[in-house]
């Protein structure tokens, strides 16, 4: 029996997910918009309750702060968000959705819900807490050989 690897299969279900996602009319009519762009605005989303900062981004996606200047340059020129200075700390500038933003964010959430829902068809609510639990075991693990 062939051996299957968890790395490949996390892979193969990442691509296929980023498909699935990137299948909502706004991010299919805009040409621009990449994988990255989109997980990065859930996460906006995600924490439209408080400010969010370059710095949050580079923490959450695990990316260097060049990496993640060049996805807000690309995120600003494509109108999806705006960098607006803070009163508290001149050299800050928070992360701000634009209005064609809002209207991916309805697209957006709306394919999630269904997507999870695909996805978890048929598992009970036990075997995905144990499923999540295993993910997150393994991430600790990996950030352990860093």
């Amino acid at each position: 029996m062939e051996k299957r690897h968890i790395g490949y299969m996390v892979k193969s279900l990442n691509r296929r997910l980023d498909q699935v996602l990137t299948n909502i009319p706004a991010i299919r009519e805009n040409e621009t918009l990449t994988g990255i762009q989109t997980w990065v605005l859930h996460f906006l989303f995600r924490n439209a309750d408080r400010d969010v900062f370059q710095k949050d981004v580079e923490a959450e996606f695990k990316i260097r702060r060049s990496t993640a200047t060049e996805l807000m340059k690309a995120m600003e020129r494509g109108g999806l968000i705006r960098r607006v200075p803070v009163d508290y700390d001149a050299r800050l500038k928070k992360i701000v959705l634009t209005e064609y933003a809002q209207e991916i964010r309805k697209q957006l959430g709306a394919q999630i819900e269904r997507s999870e829902a695909q996805m978890t068809e048929g598992f009970s609510q036990e075997e995905l807490e144990q499923f999540l639990s295993f993910v997150e075991r393994m991430r600790r693990n990996l950030e352990k050989a860093e």
